[in-house]
């Protein structure tokens, strides 16, 4: 554990402290720190770790995915885990399906110490070396319910999601009337479904 060298890449600056120095604790090297997509390309293109550590949401550009995906194909043994507080990744972006090799997604909420962090950054070096498919954590939702949750937790009324989408509002109430029922949330009239579908997403994305 003592030889491993990583690169962090968070761009909340607390966010990235906090796991660099939990790793430093535990005897893992911090090479580089990175705040946004194009830092961590370039601190593991200059510095070459044994692995990187990075967050799924860079704002507006490339997502921790991407950059997982490219630099994959330069350094096909580097270890790569993806840190995330969404549940599922398209919920961030609908084209977020598929994960290069190597790669370990971890729900941030989910993390209950560093150590389990660290064993994942070893796992990941060791799915990288053998070439192993990474994965994805998938909810219960199809893509297209997921396009029309998204927009529900804008704030778009059934009609702008129709037309945002180009479906008929009809389709819209019953993509909404499948999605409660696949997340398991009781219609009763005590409760709005709407409610309780956007804090159900608010608890996915890890927003309080």
């Amino acid at each position: 554990m003592n030889s491993l060298r990583v690169v962090v890449a968070d761009d909340h600056n607390l966010t990235l402290q906090g796991v660099s120095d939990s790793l430093l604790s535990h005897g893992i090297s911090i090479v580089g720190r990175g705040q946004s997509a194009a830092e961590a390309v370039s601190l593991v293109t200059e510095h070459t770790p044994d692995a990187l550590v990075t967050d799924l949401d860079f704002g507006p550009g490339p997502t921790g995915l991407d950059i997982a995906t490219s630099l994959r194909s330069r350094f096909p043994k580097l270890g790569i885990v993806l840190l995330s507080a969404y549940g599922d990744p398209r919920l961030h972006s609908e084209s977020l399906v598929s994960a290069p090799a190597g790669l370990i997604y971890l729900i941030k909420q989910q993390v209950g110490s560093t150590s389990q962090l660290a064993d994942a950054i070893v796992s990941s070096i060791d799915k990288a070396a053998k070439a192993e498919q990474g994965d994805l954590p998938v909810i219960n939702l199809t893509s297209a319910q997921i396009s029309v949750l998204r927009l529900v937790a804008k704030g778009l009324s059934n009609q702008a999601i129709a037309g945002e989408l180009s479906i008929t509002e009809d389709s819209v109430s019953k993509a909404i009337n499948r999605m409660l029922k696949r997340l398991g949330i009781a219609q009763n009239s005590s409760v709005n479904p709407r409610a309780a579908l956007l804090q159900s997403y608010f608890d996915m994305i890890g927003a309080s």
